[in-house]
């Protein structure tokens, strides 16, 4: 064999090879031309950015015009990712502001209108301010300022149950079993409390006033929302001062409605149902900037002008009526005491003196609630007071698994007490007392102690007692004998004989009414109309009418005949059915009634005076089929001290109850006009040194008037009353 050659490419394919390698080569060069140009631009661009001055949180910088050639200056802001700052700039009336993410006028941008901007970042890394003359005259040795100084950080808005302080957390889970399976919530049947509780506060607290439990019940694909439970913190409203079983709660609506990209902040509770919430905006540099505006549910209060001047007594009410036959009746003061409102000028300036300026109002409701209050703490420290017959179911706390239940105290043994522990799913969920006799010795009180121990080492005691019912005079002709129903959380129930009012510090079952027809249902709210609001009054009185009109229409035996509150769109034409949503129709007759009750623009919402609401009468009288008459009662000062609005709530309740009708009513500070349709109170029978009373738990069901969202229950408390009948 020969030896192998070696071989070789002719020189032609070699040459293509080489001339294809230099045309990658350099098409290469020149695709990645534009970024090694970026790249280089960057590297000197950062370069630049290093020389620009920095400062950082707690320092200061001054710059001279006649440091600069172009008339502008750079000033580099270190920040670190979730801190807050405030950023403030002197001369700025002189300055052009701007901030940018890069210290060159081509990237994220955004301006600074006043020299001074709270924010909170977003990532770590610098902040470009840049400094420019705004073109007025200013001396090119002309200097300024800037401070970067750490702002205080906003409060929680939002806890976990377990972090609830154990009395709200408590009166919480007693108020959805109280309510469980019941008529009044029949969607809690299978309902728990979620583990995320909503933060609310008030101006003039530092604390949190308020914390919004969501409710959740069992749906087809896992727990679904069903309402929510509100509760005081503290001894400045009722402890459960809202609450409804579906939709949304307030600071779920503020969500819902906030403008786009917005931060929710902080969360207030203005008056009964005025919610407002704090944002911050986003921005395309990387942080959210604080906003001076709010998100508000319900109108914002006013500051009312000589109400520092009322004396904290009870106010004599206004009564007002008109009648089909044109006959006016009018009970009361001649002279009102409060006759003007006047806008915030921001909201800084009314979170500020809100204290002050509501003194007379806050102190009032604090009044009010004060009876509520002292019977929870005589709960609470001495615990509620059995007979024979009483059961009693108590629950842990929620979202707190239970690892041991101890019932202990002289009221526990077999002649006084069966126990039974509650389980759901294998896990122990509290225990149920039936009290099976009590002592002959009338002035014996047998001590029973459930102590709670929690998976988290903490523990709780709830108290209760046994005691003689005769020492409370609950024998005899005052012994009324009827079944009362506790229901566990199986939903089962369970049936015990007990003597009606005769539980120390208990509250008893609900009792509850509501108007025919689903006034809930009428979904109308307010309009823009000459660029103010229609008002909550006009839109109160359109629902109840249209209320009336609906109930004509199905020949319902008390309003058959009252047909024609509700024309072709809204005017004086022929007679046809109000529509359950708001359209053209509705409008104009809303705003029919804003003119007549004399409804006017303040910061953009519509104001009504309670004594204009009678004037509604203007809009019926043209319509009605049938023989009508109206009547208003309100307290003027809207304080209603020492229970001077009760008859207020008494004529609100009584439509309710006794012709199942639904009236408006004036909840918070002369502020809101809702309308309500049903009504519920409860009894708590008490004695103290053998002395016995009763109080009770008061509330209404709303349309809010806010197009069917946000109905619920709130206190009976009404400083305004009104109603539409058949004489």
């Amino acid at each position: 064999m020969g030896r192998e050659q070696p071989r070789r490419f002719s020189g032609r394919t070699s040459g293509r090879l080489i001339g294809l390698w230099l045309v990658v080569v350099l098409l290469g060069g020149a695709l990645a031309l534009p970024s090694l140009l970026a790249a280089a631009s960057r590297q000197a661009s950062l370069a630049n950015c290093a020389q620009v001055p920095v400062v950082e949180a707690g320092t200061e910088f001054a710059q001279s015009f006649a440091q600069t050639s172009s008339g502008s200056a750079w000033v580099r802001l270190m920040v670190k990712q979730d801190q807050r700052y405030r950023l403030e700039v002197s001369e700025a009336a002189a300055l052009q502001l701007s901030l940018y993410d890069h210290c060159s006028r081509g990237g994220a941008t955004f301006a600074l209108t006043d020299g001074t901007l709270e924010f909170t970042a977003l990532r770590d890394g610098p902040l470009f301010l840049l400094a420019e003359r705004n073109g007025r005259a200013v001396a090119n040795e002309a200097s300024f300022a800037v401070s970067l100084a750490p702002a205080a950080p906003h409060r929680p808005n939002l806890t976990q149950s377990q972090e609830v302080p154990e009395a709200v957390q408590r009166r919480a889970i007693e108020f959805l079993e109280e309510l469980r399976g019941s008529d009044l919530a029949p969607e809690w049947a299978e309902a728990r409390l979620s583990r995320d509780v909503r933060i609310i506060y008030r101006p003039d607290l530092q604390t949190p006033a308020y914390y919004e439990f969501s409710v959740e019940k069992p749906g087809p694909n896992g727990y679904e929302p069903a309402g929510f439970i509100q509760l005081a913190a503290g001894e400045h409203d009722y402890p459960v001062s809202h609450w409804d079983v579906s939709g949304m709660s307030p600071t779920q609506e503020l969500a819902e409605i906030a403008p786009l990209g917005a931060k929710l902040t902080e969360f207030y509770k203005l008056d009964a149902l005025s919610y407002v919430s704090e944002y911050e905006a986003f921005t395309p540099l990387g942080i959210t900037v604080a906003v001076d505006d709010v998100v508000n549910l319900g109108d914002l209060p006013q500051r009312i002008p000589g109400l520092n001047d009322l004396p904290q007594e009870e106010a004599e009410l206004v009564t007002e009526g008109v009648d089909s036959e044109g006959n006016v009746e009018r009970e009361g003061p001649e002279e009102l005491p409060l006759s003007e409102q006047e806008e915030w000028p921001s909201w800084e300036a009314l979170k500020k003196e809100y204290e002050s300026a509501y003194a007379p109002l806050l102190a009032a409701q604090t009044q009010r609630v004060e009876e509520t209050w002292t019977l929870d703490q005589n709960l609470r420290t001495n615990g509620e007071t059995l007979i024979r017959g009483d059961l009693r179911e108590v629950f842990g706390l929620p979202n707190q698994p239970i690892t041991a239940i101890s019932v202990t105290g002289d009221g526990t043994t077999a002649q006084y007490l069966q126990q039974e522990q509650l389980t759901a799913e294998t896990q122990l969920r509290g225990v149920r007392l039936v009290v099976l006799d009590e002592p002959e010795d009338t002035a014996t009180l047998l001590p029973i102690n459930v102590e709670i121990t929690y998976g988290s080492g903490v523990t709780e005691t709830v108290k209760y007692a046994i005691a003689n019912s005769q020492a409370l005079g609950l024998t005899g002709a005052n012994a009324v004998y009827l079944p009362v129903v506790n229901r566990g959380g199986s939903g089962t129930a369970e049936v015990a004989v007990s003597r009606a009012g005769a539980t120390l510090n208990s509250w008893g079952p609900w009792q509850y009414w509501w108007a025919d027809g689903n006034t809930g249902g009428i979904r109308y709210g307010q309009f823009t109309t000459g660029g103010c609001a229609s008002g909550c009054g006009a839109t109160a009185w359109s629902i109840l009418f249209a209320w009336v009109d609906r109930r004509a229409s199905e020949n319902h035996p008390r309003w058959r005949n009252h047909w024609g509150l509700y024309r072709e769109n809204g005017g004086l034409g022929s007679n046809v059915v109000a529509p359950k949503s708001q359209d053209t129709g509705v409008r104009n007759m809303t705003s029919e009634i804003r003119g007549h009750i004399g409804t006017f623009c303040i910061a953009g919402s519509g104001a009504t005076w309670p004594w204009r609401m009678i004037d509604a009468s203007k809009y019926v009288q043209p319509r009605a089929s049938a023989a009508w008459r109206m009547n208003t009662r309100y307290d003027p000062t809207g304080l209603c001290w020492f229970g001077a609005c009760d008859r207020n709530r008494n004529l609100a309740r009584d439509q309710i109850v006794n012709r199942r009708a639904p009236a408006v009513v004036g909840t918070g500070w002369l502020q809101h006009y809702p309308v309500a349709y049903g009504y519920a109170q409860r009894s708590k029978r008490s004695c103290f040194l053998f002395i016995c009373n009763t109080s009770y738990q008061r509330s209404f069901y709303v349309n809010n008037g806010w197009y069917g969202n946000n109905n619920g229950w709130t206190s009976a408390d009404v400083w305004f009353a009104g109603v539409y009948n058949n004489p």
